[in-house]
């Protein structure tokens, strides 16, 4: 339980860290150094704070230490195929980088960059599946190590052991290597909009690693109703197929044929009496006296 309110207070920080690393990245291109040196500011109380000016900084150099290898920030929007879609040539020769640069400016009223009218801006067929608007909404997914100093001695261990315990197989080697280390990864992110054209660097992430997006297995076809079961039913696709009948007869599904030349059709029968007779029946019924 006080490793759990431990882990718990922690995460707070973190939360309010990685909002502070978002409001330096809105304004400062998404650069990653300027996120992490927010982070690290925001932490400095977690490491020590300080009553002086000198506290302060010892506290600030013991974060940025430790966060080297215990922090990683990734940008999960704008991602890679945001680029690839909204490029602007004109802001990247602006800002005077090599790198490819998205527009930020005039948002309400462009769709695209002003010198690429033509791109695709449909989410539902580019290759990033977001409109201009939505690409500058900057998103980060921040994860960070809770040292083994700041855990209770024995739950803390507990709390590695299990993580290892119940996912041996971690794709993550960041989060596995946490994890070694005796640390308790904790994840937060933070969404707000870019105030500076975004810059390409190395912490966006292409679109199926940012969302997590993968293929839907294609779809099983359901057993059709079987002809015995009153309680099924049908699938109304196949519902006005009428079913097959059958053919009744010989082997090769030729239908049988009678003495008589017929097809196996039912005929109504005909009568072969003479209707004479019972006209003569009738008129002898009323001739006979009454008694």
């Amino acid at each position: 339980m006080l490793q759990t309110g431990l882990a718990y207070h922690a995460r707070s920080i973190v939360n309010y860290a990685s909002f502070e690393a978002a409001r330096a990245g809105s304004v400062a291109h998404a650069g990653l150094a300027s996120m992490r040196l927010a982070f690290a500011r925001a932490m400095t109380t977690y490491y020590g704070g300080g009553r002086n000016l000198a506290e302060l900084a010892d506290s600030f150099a013991a974060a940025q230490l430790d966060l080297a290898t215990a922090l990683r920030i990734e940008i999960v929007s704008p991602t890679r195929e945001s680029f690839d879609d909204y490029h602007s040539p004109a802001a990247a020769q602006r800002l005077q980088t090599s790198a490819r640069v998205l527009p930020s400016a005039q948002l309400g009223v462009l769709d695209c960059p002003a010198e690429r009218a033509n791109c695709n801006a449909d989410p539902a067929s580019n290759r990033s599946g977001q409109t201009l608007a939505d690409a500058n909404l900057l998103k980060l997914r921040v994860t960070w190590g809770l040292p083994p100093a700041k855990q209770v001695p024995l739950a803390g261990r507990f709390f590695t052991w299990a993580l290892r315990t119940l996912d041996p197989d971690d794709e993550d080697a960041f989060r596995r290597g946490l994890v070694e280390a005796g640390r308790i990864p904790l994840v937060s992110q933070v969404t707000l909009r870019m105030q500076s054209d975004a810059i390409e660097n190395a912490a966006i992430l292409p679109r199926t690693r940012a969302s997590g997006d993968s293929p839907a297995p294609a779809a099983t076809p359901l057993p059709g109703c079987a002809p015995t079961d009153p309680l099924c039913t049908p699938d109304p696709a196949s519902a006005d197929t009428p079913p097959e009948t059958p053919l009744s007869g010989g082997e090769d599904g030729t239908p049988a044929v009678d003495g008589n030349g017929s097809d196996g059709e039912t005929r109504p029968e005909t009568d072969s009496s003479d209707p004479t007779e019972d006209v003569e029946d009738t008129e002898d019924a009323e001739e006979e006296p009454e008694c």
